[in-house]
């Protein structure tokens, strides 16, 4: 009879020791990204990996819980040790009969296997039993998912300007569906310089990696560090991810052109001559002497409005030339009706920073009653030469006349 008693009291020893260690915690609800789950259902939610997804769980406690905290995580993951697809929170109190919501991240990582998981909420303390609830999901993959996975650069730390700088890709396939015709392009654009190579296909969860990309620096280029931005294009181009990367150009030794002079040219006569109230037009080509892109400038001196005559510059007076480009525009100078005669002089000036070329544009104008006059007087000398040719005409034949009665 006494060791049946001592069983009783043993059991509910053990009994009253469980009820006190377990959590007095009611979890409430739990929410990925707005979506409401429901404890261990039939259903799954679908989410998808490379995404990052906010939870939040409500729960009351019906006693007061010291050092508790919140932890969410997924197990399974091949690389856990490493990158454990979890968070948890700092450690609170909670006071009895308060609904508290806490609030988590978790990152699914691109290397996750598409599969079934379980996201575990834990809600634990330091010595009690912790509340534990599990949440089914089905781990999906974006239908079109690509992801710049290396860039290896040759030479990989430093390149000097008017080398080559060579460059391949890795790219992988995230994504549900196979990737076709795949365009990886490397821009220098403070350079000015660029490379392309295709990739023909790539392969669901399989990565490619591209042939070598060229990429000639300019000789003069200066030195410092500079942003590549590599370009991926796919689906047709109708989708694109980037990436930067820092290249250093060290100097050119050999280079001694530190600002380059840019070069401009009037295509065709710097002296016109025009009637007052009319136009010249002097064409200006400015050409880009170096190999990288820059910015050129080009200004006239301000003639007031009274005097002789209004100058402009179209299409653009700046213009932004890739190394060795080209391009022209036109110097207008538009006389006044009452511009004075003779030479007019102005300079026009292309600057590339500190760099400049001056040249000097004449234009000529007549007068419009000089104009006149001289028309009168070519309209003059006409006249006379015309009354001389039939003067002379007429003397040769009255001779050839007078020949012809003397014959006869």
């Amino acid at each position: 009879m006494k060791t049946i008693h001592a069983i009783i009291a043993a059991m509910l020893f053990l009994s009253v020791i469980g009820i006190a260690n377990a959590l007095p915690v009611t979890l409430q609800q739990v929410e990925i990204d707005g979506t409401t789950v429901v404890q261990n259902a039939f259903n799954q939610l679908s989410i998808e990996r490379g995404q990052t997804y906010d939870l939040r769980i409500r729960f009351t406690p019906f006693d007061r819980v010291r050092n508790a905290e919140v932890r969410a995580f997924i197990s399974g993951y091949e690389f856990s040790d490493i990158d454990s697809i979890d968070d948890r929170t700092p450690v609170f109190d909670a006071d009895t009969n308060v609904t508290y919501v806490k609030r988590l991240t978790v990152r699914i990582p691109d290397e996750l296997d598409q599969d079934s998981y379980k996201l575990r909420i834990v809600i634990s303390d330091r010595f009690g039993d912790d509340l534990t609830a599990d949440y089914n999901l089905q781990i999906d993959a974006p239908r079109n998912s690509l992801k710049i996975d290396d860039v290896i650069l040759n030479p990989s730390s430093s390149v000097r300007a008017g080398s080559s700088l060579l460059a391949r890709v890795r790219v992988d396939n995230k994504g549900e569906r196979d990737q076709e015709d795949v365009r990886v392009t490397i821009t220098l654009p403070e350079l000015g310089v660029s490379g392309t190579q295709y990739l023909s296909e790539i392969k669901s969860d399989e990565t490619e990696e591209t042939e070598e990309i060229l990429l000639r620096l300019p000789r003069c280029a200066k030195a410092g560090t500079y942003d590549a931005t590599i370009d991926v294009e796919f689906s047709n181009r109708h989708r694109k991810i980037s990436e930067k990367k820092s290249i250093t150009v060290l100097p050119d030794e050999t280079c001694t052109q530190d600002t380059p002079v840019p070069s401009a040219n009037i295509g065709g006569s710097q002296i016109q001559t025009v009637n007052a109230g009319d136009a010249a037009l002097f064409p200006l080509t400015v050409t880009n002497p170096t190999r990288s892109s820059k910015t050129f400038t080009i200004s006239v001196p301000a003639i007031p409005a009274s005097d002789w005559a209004e100058v402009t510059i179209t299409p653009t007076s700046t213009l932004v030339l890739a190394g060795g480009q080209s391009q022209t525009v036109s110097v207008n100078v538009q006389t006044n009706e009452d511009a004075p005669a003779g030479a007019h002089s102005l300079v026009t000036t292309v600057t590339n920073g500190n760099a400049q070329q001056q040249v000097t544009l004449t234009t000529t104008v007549i007068a419009q009653g000089g104009a006149r006059t001289a028309f009168a007087i070519v309209l003059m000398i006409l006249l006379v030469l015309l009354v001389a040719i039939v003067i002379i005409i007429g003397i040769a034949y009255a001779r050839d006349r007078e020949k012809t009665q003397t014959y006869y």
